[in-house]
């Protein structure tokens, strides 16, 4: 064997040997007569040292993936934070309802004049929009949380959604059914 070869075949029995007795023990180095080196996890006799090797770089990681480069400061200031998915905004979202009027509620003597309003515990982003449907008429409404309208009398049904910028539902409250009503002249004339 050529010396190039043998010192290639060494230094990987070396790796093998360091590798297995890593875990199982110690490692011994032997030299025979014609110069020849052999590592052993075996103690080729008595009075035999083990070797003192370098200890081992081990990281431990929680994950299988590498961390994901850490950006520069310049991109840090330049980077803004993902919109919101629909799935994020129904949960933000999913108290959002009718507060007036209630269900089977009766306008009386407000000249036709009804307020509807709505609510939810987070305050409405303001990429979002309103949308109340009375009598299933789309009315455009405000983020202050009411819209006033004049109704004809009698039954209507009103329900509202929340929509995106790209004029998807995110979420709608139930609907409510109210009345409007109107004192009759013939109900205030005095019974003589």
């Amino acid at each position: 064997m050529k010396n190039g070869m043998k010192s290639t075949l060494v230094t990987l029995v070396f790796l093998l040997l360091s590798c297995t007795a890593f875990a199982q023990g110690e490692i011994y180095k032997v030299v025979d007569k014609d110069g020849n080196v052999t590592f052993t996890d075996q103690r080729p006799s008595a009075d035999a040292q083990p070797m003192d090797l370098p200890p081992l770089s081990v990281i431990s990681t929680d994950s299988p993936n590498p961390p994901p480069a850490a950006p520069d400061e310049g991109a840090l200031e330049d980077a803004q934070p993902a919109p919101p998915t629909p799935s994020d905004l129904r949960k933000l979202y999913r108290d959002f309802r009718i507060t007036r009027p209630l269900p089977e509620e009766t306008f009386w003597g407000t000249e036709n004049s009804v307020v509807i309003t709505w609510q939810t515990s987070q305050p409405i982003l303001p990429e979002l929009r309103v949308v109340v449907m009375v009598d299933g008429s789309a009315q455009q409404a405000t983020g202050s949380g009411s819209l006033s309208l004049t109704l004809d009398r009698g039954e209507h049904q009103v329900y509202a959604e929340l929509r995106d910028e790209r004029n998807r539902r995110i979420v709608s409250t139930d609907t409510v059914t109210f009345f409007v009503q109107q004192h009759s002249i013939k109900q205030n004339r005095h019974r003589g």
